[in-house]
């Protein structure tokens, strides 16, 4: 604790006042605090060889010999800043680790504890206990093909006043329960080998799939807005691509990397001199990364084009006009109206004062 702040910290028992001299559970800034600390020491080291989140430590190397020269590095900084570690609470030269809900190893799968909760979870009530399913299962929406699709019915249930347990949400619900209980195993990326991404837009939505050497590393899709359907083919396509580059951008930024789409035209995206007004925007977003464009047929680009494929829910559509009537129209079909002609009597009676007149 800085000094000046210590006094905040005392708190009273029967022996007397105490006072924390170290950074205690339940401060409301020491999570942040304590995670501006470990970023601020580890900044040479970050993404290099070290990941931190908060207090847990993933130290990761290429081989053995590399992995004993990090771990010094690690250690001495720990020691530098007056900063313990629990023996009991380490594990060192692990090839398979558990790691902020994740199995890690040659690829990165789903802990399985974690899968069993969901499997396990109740019928949800009310829309906390929705809100609390969709947040566990979001968590691993990456291993999820049309994650955003499936979940769209109980999406639609945390809206104000729109919590109604249906069929369909109890479908969406004991779907993404039995998907999540068969969730691939994804690659780790190696940043040494080129990226590729497989993109599709359909008429309901648009999905892709990030991929090395044919090994799946993450997966992206998402319904498209009533906006976004009427849009032309070439145009839903064209986002996707935009929309997948900017979700992946950590792994694609500073690197040359396919696209792969099922829209010919595309192919010519980045050779066109003259682009309509209506594309620029979105081509202007693209202009920062390096890639090329590939044509892939729909038939071999099964993948993503089941991403985009999966409907969400059924659309009702409405159309309202507004009919005039005439004064002349409203008077009759008031003097036909019983209940209003006695109203009207009524109110005559209670008049008394002669400025006042009926019409």
């Amino acid at each position: 604790m800085v000094e000046q702040d210590i006094q905040k910290t005392t708190f009273r028992m029967h022996e007397g006042h105490y006072e924390f001299l170290v950074m205690s559970f339940g401060l409301t800034n020491a999570p942040a605090t304590f995670q501006t600390l470990m970023n601020t020491i580890f900044k040479p080291y970050q993404r290099k060889f070290v990941l931190v989140f908060f207090d847990d430590i993933l130290v990761y190397s290429k081989n053995e010999k590399k992995h004993v020269n990090h771990l010094e590095k690690v250690l001495s900084t720990l020691r530098d800043h007056a900063l313990y570690v629990n023996r009991k609470n380490c594990s060192f030269a692990r090839l398979k680790i558990e790691y902020l809900g994740h199995i890690i190893s040659g690829g990165v799968e789903v802990d399985l504890e974690k899968v069993r909760s969901i499997a396990d979870w109740p019928v949800p009530t009310n829309v906390r206990e929705v809100r609390g399913f969709l947040g566990l299962s979001g968590y691993y929406r990456r291993f999820v093909q049309n994650y955003g699709s499936i979940a769209a019915p109980l999406t639609q249930l945390l809206k104000k006043g729109g919590f109604v347990w249906n069929k369909e949400a109890e479908e969406a619900f004991e779907k993404l329960k039995r998907t999540m209980s068969s969730l691939p195993v994804l690659a780790l990326p190696n940043f040494d080998q080129p990226f590729e991404i497989e993109t599709d837009a359909s008429g309901v939505g648009v999905g892709a799939v990030l991929t090395q050497l044919n090994r799946p590393i993450a997966f992206y899709s998402r319904t498209l807005s009533m906006r976004d359907k009427a849009k032309l083919v070439y145009e839903r396509e064209l986002i996707v691509v935009v929309l997948a580059v900017q979700h992946w951008r950590p792994y694609l930024l500073g690197t040359r990397f396919i696209v792969k789409t099922d829209q010919k035209s595309l192919k010519f995206l980045l050779e066109q001199r003259a682009i309509q007004p209506q594309y620029q925007k979105w081509v202007a977003k693209l202009l920062e990364y390096s890639f090329k464009v590939v044509y892939k047929p729909g038939l071999e680009n099964r993948a993503a084009d089941a991403l985009s494929r999966k409907p969400s829910e059924v659309l009702n559509c409405g159309i309202s006009a507004p009919i005039l009537i005439d004064l002349k129209t409203i008077k009759e079909e008031v003097d036909k109206d019983e209940k209003l002609q006695m109203l009207i009597t009524e109110w005559k009676k209670t008049i008394t004062r002669s400025t006042i007149t009926f019409q």
